[in-house]
């Protein structure tokens, strides 16, 4: 199966999977969720962590190198359906997966703060906050740190850094809500 085949299958019977990205020649990268939607270049994934349901990561599909569904994430798959959880799993996003611009278009109209990363050993970095400007080639994020305080000046990521983006997960969603200036 290719991996659009793989992307349909696990969409379709809202099967639990763990995707293996490869963003350096010795780096796997995995994320652990349910597929919600994909396009030609991205897929959308709502992450399970903990036997919990979280927020979503967008990913690139050229970074995607297997995509696993085995005992293992069938069992799982059991527990959080068992559990009641597996009803948290859906769409309820309108996001246009075309493009980084159109993505991030998509998560500013729906007004969450996002996390924007480059996950490489040489380039990393990660960034938090609400989209302030959604460029051609970039946007401008207003990036808050560990205690709360919003930077003056908003952060400019160009597209071609972000290996992957989040949001409307826990963490970014409560912690959103108490974010503030400095004096």
């Amino acid at each position: 199966m290719t991996i659009f085949e793989k992307l349909a299958f696990h969409q379709s019977v809202k099967a639990l999977c763990r995707i293996k990205r490869r963003i350096a020649k010795d780096q796997p990268i995995f994320t652990y969720g349910y597929v919600l939607a994909y396009s030609d270049d991205f897929v959308l994934v709502k992450e399970v962590g903990d036997h919990r349901i979280d927020g979503c990561k967008i990913l690139p599909i050229s970074a995607i190198v297997k995509i696993r569904h085995n005992e293992f994430d069938k069992y799982n798959d059991y527990i959080l359906e068992s559990e009641k959880l597996k009803d948290q799993v859906k769409n309820s996003y309108n996001l246009d997966l075309t493009n980084w611009q159109t993505i991030f278009t998509s998560i500013q109209k729906i007004g969450l703060n996002c996390t924007v990363e480059n996950e490489s050993d040489k380039y990393s970095f990660f960034k938090i906050g609400p989209i302030v400007k959604v460029k051609k080639k970039s946007i401008l994020l207003q990036n808050f740190d560990p205690a709360g305080y919003i930077d003056e000046e908003p952060t400019k990521i160009r597209f071609k850094e972000i290996t992957t983006v989040g949001f409307d997960d826990n963490y970014t969603n409560v912690f959103g809500k108490y974010l503030r200036k400095r004096d």
